[in-house]
């Protein structure tokens, strides 16, 4: 008893047929960090903004050593001359090429979205090349073909309506380029004021789809670099343009101008003006004689936002009505603005309505706070016998309720907290919440209305179309684009096509305005059933007039055979039937009226096919027709220019990038917006945590066991 025993065998006594190995739990964790390090790297990439560090401007050239050679775009210049409706632009922009190589430049770049371009030259150094309208797929090959000769070429393309595409090849080491282009425009009506808007930038657009190969636009030439493309998004086979309407951004800088604009407008009315104002920008107006000459204030200013100009006539020469006419090779083209009486709401009628909310990436800074901001005045308007509900989307859509729900205190007062609580992020998949809200109104007794708030940053706009368009979506659609460069184009056609309206607010201080200029369309359609007698052979387009809200201007367009001396017009108020005649003067021919018809033209055709009404494989030629008649940029023709000469050496090695767009104003840092075969930044955040947390526990297990 009194004998001590050890309390434990020392280990050198000890025999274990199977030792204990060393723990190898620490390349366990190696492993796990290294994975989670992987997916980290490409959640950053998923983050990564549109943009690159190429200044706006500038074309970014890489040498065979790799390093950036600069071509500095010195400036933009604008020249517009504005005779009552009729707008006319020559837009100039000039590229110096300050590397020692062959350079082609690459940009994409907005115009308004019913603008008629007519006409393109380019001039570098003493010659001045005129560009030439032919169809696109010959304007292509021809610009390919003096492209890999040596030859200098330019070519100006059509993305889509409000979407353009120049290209320039061989430019000289160290030499200056001026490509200018020419396109009539038309001021717009509504509520006592005139306005002109210019986009200057554009919204990185979100890409859906799955990714596939891109359009073949590439050849295969000795020393020749194939510079098609310079998107930062590949095609997808919802987008197959993909890559060339997604130029390059950047941010503007802290100090200076990156993309440098002058403008001079003349404006010429036709009446006297109570006020002129530049809705985004300061401006300087000076009266001559009969005509205003307006410049920005500083002189110039950054391309990141519209330039929008507003003209107001004194109370006394408000206008009802306004013909425009042009003699043209033995042909009279017209162009008619009519405003109907606006009838007083006596009882709005009651409603179902849905707000559908745009909260993507793009929507990030400002646009979201407009957008909340919009949506909040919207649901405080509603009367009690309105029924309503609100979608929020991006990558996927959320509703406040299941169906609409009526419009009482209690209900608008929660629906208020629900949006205020929406923050934007993610893609932009409009697609399904569209859907979604038409599925909700089906309801025929009822005033049905879909009110869509975004900034159309879509690339797949003719799906949403299709859509708006589809049997038994009988909703009135009214579009509110948010931001200092929405789409206007979608906005616009998405209105046009859903029988509504749409407001564009580019500054929290538009939202009361505009919201209340909605609602008083949400409540009341001003005109309907107008009919404008044409006298015979004619033809006039729009072909059928569309219903107008309160405060809202009528434009036609025609082509006849004699100039127009009378012009019956009639219609349909909320209390009565209204009809007037309107007298031609005998001013003098209005320049542009037949490029503008034909604008039309092309619109009404594509407009129809989109109903079903024209089969898409006769679009083609009937655009060309028009197009090619007219000398009219379309989708399907081109502006080819030339030098026969050539001028670079066939053994020197031609390069190119594309220009970058400045970021509108007060946008945040917008992601990337993949095709859908990405794997989005906020997954990859969880699949890495959920990876470690993963490796701890089987860590621990593994311990446990033993």
């Amino acid at each position: 008893r009194g004998a001590k025993y050890l309390k434990r065998i020392p280990k050198h006594l000890i025999f274990d047929p199977q030792p204990k190995r060393k723990s190898k739990a620490w390349i366990w964790w190696l492993i796990g960090i290294a994975i989670t390090a992987v997916i980290s790297v490409f959640s950053v990439d998923a983050l990564a903004t549109p943009y690159n560090d190429n200044h706006a401007g500038e074309l970014k050239l890489t040498s065979e050593s790799g390093r950036k050679l600069p071509s500095l775009h010195l400036d933009t210049t604008v020249k517009t001359d504005i005779n009552g409706l009729v707008v006319t632009t020559e837009y100039i922009q000039r590229f110096k090429n300050d590397s020692d190589e062959w350079v082609e430049g690459v940009y994409v770049f907005p115009l308004p979205d019913m603008a008629a371009v007519r006409h393109m030259e380019m001039r570098v150094g003493e010659r001045r090349i005129i560009g030439e309208i032919k169809e696109r797929h010959k304007a292509e090959r021809l610009y390919k073909k003096a492209r890999a000769e040596g030859k200098r070429a330019a070519i100006t393309t059509q993305q889509r309506d409000n979407l353009f595409t120049q290209k320039v090849a061989n430019i000289a080491p160290h030499q200056e380029i001026e490509v200018r282009l020419s396109f009539i425009d038309t001021a717009t009506y509504q509520a006592g004021v005139f306005e002109w808007r210019l986009p200057t930038t554009l919204t990185p657009r979100y890409i859906p789809g799955i990714s596939q190969p891109p359009e073949d636009e590439s050849e295969s030439t000795t020393n020749a670099m194939t510079t098609n493309a310079f998107g930062w998004a590949s095609a997808t086979d919802q987008v197959p343009d993909a890559p060339f309407i997604t130029p390059a951004m950047t941010p503007p800088p802290e100090y200076g101008l990156k993309n440098p604009l002058r403008l001079t407008v003349s404006l010429q009315s036709g009446m006297e003006l109570a006020s002129i104002e530049g809705l985004y920008h300061d401006i300087d107006v000076n009266k001559n004689n009969d005509h205003y000459n307006i410049t920005f204030q500083h002189g110039v200013v950054e391309m990141d936002r519209d330039v929008v100009l507003q003209w107001t006539p004194v109370v006394s020469a408000q206008p009802r009505a306004a013909v425009f006419q042009q003699q043209l090779e033995g042909d009279t083209y017209a162009m008619v603005m009519m405003v109907p009486p606006n009838a007083p709401v006596v009882h709005a009628l009651p409603k179902d309505i849905i707000f559908v909310v745009d909260t993507s990436g793009s929507m990030q800074g400002n646009s979201i706070i407009q957008a909340k901001s919009s949506l909040l005045l919207a649901i405080k308007q509603l009367s009690p016998d309105d029924r309503f509900n609100v979608i929020a989307f991006n990558d996927h859509f959320s509703v406040f309720n299941d169906r609409t729900v009526p419009a009482s205190d209690e209900l608008k007062h929660i629906a208020t907290q629900w949006v205020s609580a929406l923050d934007a992020d993610g893609g932009t998949e409009m697609y399904p919440a569209l859907q979604e809200a038409y599925n909700q109104l089906a309801d025929p007794e009822r005033l049905q209305q879909v009110v869509f708030i975004t900034d159309g940053a879509i690339g797949n706009e003719e799906i949403l179309f299709e859509l708006i368009t589809a049997p038994g979506h009988n909703a009135r659609l009214f579009t509110v684009g948010i931001g200092s460069a929405p789409n206007a184009f979608f906005m616009a056609k998405a209105a046009q096509l859903g029988r509504g309206s749409y407001e564009l607010i580019g500054y929290r201080d538009d939202v009361r305005g505009k919201m209340s200029s909605l609602f008083n369309k949400l409540n009341h359609v001003a005109a309907t059933n107008i009919t404008i007698d044409w006298p015979e052979d004619v033809e006039p387009y729009p072909s059928q007039s569309a219903d107008l809200f309160h405060s809202e201007a009528l434009l036609a367009f025609a082509k006849l055979s004699a100039p127009l001396q009378h012009l019956p017009i009639s219609g349909n108020t909320a209390q009565q039937a209204w009809q007037t005649t309107i007298t031609a003067n005998d001013a003098a021919s209005t320049s542009g009226i037949g490029s503008l018809w034909a604008r039309y033209k092309v619109a009404e055709i594509e407009d129809q096919a989109r109903r079903g009404n024209i089969p898409q494989q006769d679009v083609r030629d009937a655009v060309l027709d028009v197009a090619l008649t007219h000398s009219l940029l379309t989708r399907f023709t081109a502006f080819i220019a030339v030098d026969e000469t050539p001028v670079r050496p066939q053994y020197l090695p031609l390069f190119g990038e594309g220009v970058t767009n400045v970021l509108p104003h007060g946008s945040a840092q917008q992601r990337m917006q993949f095709a859908n075969t990405a794997t989005s930044a906020t997954l990859s955040m969880w699949l890495g945590i959920w990876g470690c947390v993963a490796l701890f526990i089987l860590h621990i297990n593994r311990i446990r066991v033993k």
